[in-house]
């Protein structure tokens, strides 16, 4: 576990609160596990949950806690393994040796009905093929067979911190005094076969007392691979409500000061921004542009990262040109053109070759109507911004037009003229825009 990720040394978002009322679930007496963690992919569920385990390692109680990243085991198709290696990894290596001789008895037994690949793999040949009762099949001499490669596969698997597997019986003692929490992130990027075999292995495999499990993954994306798994026509809600005890959706605010509801998302960039020097100079000169879009597009933490780089990029290709040593206009109309080729590459190269839709545009960045009728006073340069890059590409009688010309004549000038500071010989905001995305294109 990574020591530095803890909510003692970073809780942007207010998190801790959420973990610490998770463990008291999870030290209660009741039956709550398997618990989810739900969120979309890139709104910091990986980070939650390791600081999350951070805080039941430091707990006092003596709760175990093991983070398992499942994406990275997924091609293995022994999920079992997967768990009962992390749990194994917990104990000293003395106890070990004594907990996989344990395992073996219960997995001569097990295989068929617990790893039909698993067993396939072991003994090179098909599962299919083993007989139904699986201590008649199998010899005796077959079983010592079987004792001696499993033990060699369980004892590669603990030494990479990978692959092991025990039955019910064992997993009571290992949890016999302390509570066992796993956590097992990334589910929804797993193949769904090995996603969808793990939940089911929790239920009919690792239903035990005192051990706990906590899936980190997106709801949507588990539902996808069910119906993928059985089809479309499985009620795939009705399938997790099954297995899963508890859905926890993490959310996407938080609140400052015990009042203000603030978007973790634009917190985030603001970390960002204070991290780093060339976008701490975006940060004064149009963070307003980027916490707009961050906040009409719903953009994840992931994607606030991503569109960072991006305009980290830009200021290193343009010198710096993201500053308020620029007129604010230009820095607008700037900010404007990087988010296009961060997250619409398409419609931005499009624009350079004069090839341009403004309704794409408009709805590209979250908007789908100009709030024409609203006192000037209260919209946001953000509105004004947009038509200034647009309303050349709006046809007469364009429903992207107000209806009176006198208003299109008082945003276009407000856009052209007020925004850019009224310099004299100011350019256009087509001009810049389109010399913004020829950075990127290196020209």
């Amino acid at each position: 576990m990574n020591n530095d990720m803890t909510f003692e040394n970073r809780d942007e978002y207010n998190r801790k609160i959420i973990a610490e009322k998770i463990i008291s679930l999870l030290e209660s007496p009741l039956k709550i596990s398997p618990i989810v963690i739900d969120g979309d992919w890139g709104t910091g569920k990986t980070e939650f949950s390791k600081k999350l385990a951070a805080l039941i390692e430091k707990n006092e109680s003596g709760h175990k806690v093991v983070y398992i990243d499942a994406f990275t085991e997924d091609h293995n198709d022994a999920p079992i393994l997967t768990i009962m290696a992390a749990i194994v990894a917990l104990y000293p290596e003395s106890e070990k040796k004594e907990l996989i001789s344990k395992a073996l008895p219960a997995l001569r037994f097990g295989l068929k009905t617990v790893l039909k690949a698993g067993a396939g793999w072991i003994l090179k040949q098909n599962a299919d093929d083993i007989a139904d009762e699986f201590e008649d099949a199998i010899k005796d001499a077959a079983n010592s067979a079987i004792d001696g490669t499993v033990e060699a596969l369980l004892d590669d698997h603990i030494e990479a911190k990978k692959h092991l597997l025990a039955l019910k019986e064992v997993l009571a003692e290992l949890t016999s005094e302390n509570k066992i929490t796993i956590i097992i992130d990334e589910l929804d990027r797993c193949e769904p076969s090995f996603a969808i075999s793990i939940i089911e292995n929790i239920k009919h495999v690792f239903d035990t007392e005192n051990l706990n499990f906590l899936l980190v993954a997106n709801i949507s994306q588990l539902k996808a691979s069910i119906n993928h798994i059985y089809g479309a026509g499985v009620d795939s809600e009705r399938y997790l409500d099954k297995f899963i005890k508890f859905t926890y959706s993490l959310p996407v605010t938080f609140t400052e000061n015990n009042y203000d509801k603030i978007l973790a998302s634009n917190s985030h960039f603001r970390m960002l921004c204070n991290e780093s020097e060339r976008l701490k100079e975006i940060g004064e000169s149009s963070i307003h542009i980027v916490q707009k879009f961050i906040e009409l597009k719903g953009l994840s933490l992931r994607e606030v990262e991503t569109l960072s780089r991006y305009l980290e990029i830009y200021q290193i290709l343009s010198q710096n040109e993201i500053s308020n040593k620029f007129i604010p206009g230009y820095c607008c109309y700037r900010t404007l053109a990087v988010i296009l080729y961060s997250f619409g590459r398409e419609l931005a190269l499009n624009y350079v070759e004069d090839k341009i839709d403004a309704q794409l545009i408009i709805n590209f960045f979250g908007v789908n109507r100009l709030p024409y009728q609203t006192d000037q006073y209260n919209i946001n340069i953000y509105y004004y911004a947009l038509f200034g890059i647009t309303y050349k590409y709006m046809p007469e009688g364009s429903p992207l037009l107000p209806s009176e010309n006198d208003e299109k004549n008082r945003w276009a000038e407000i856009s052209d003229y007020h925004i850019l500071k009224g310099n004299a010989g100011v350019e256009d905001p087509v001009r810049i825009f389109k010399n913004t995305l020829k950075v990127f294109l290196l020209q």
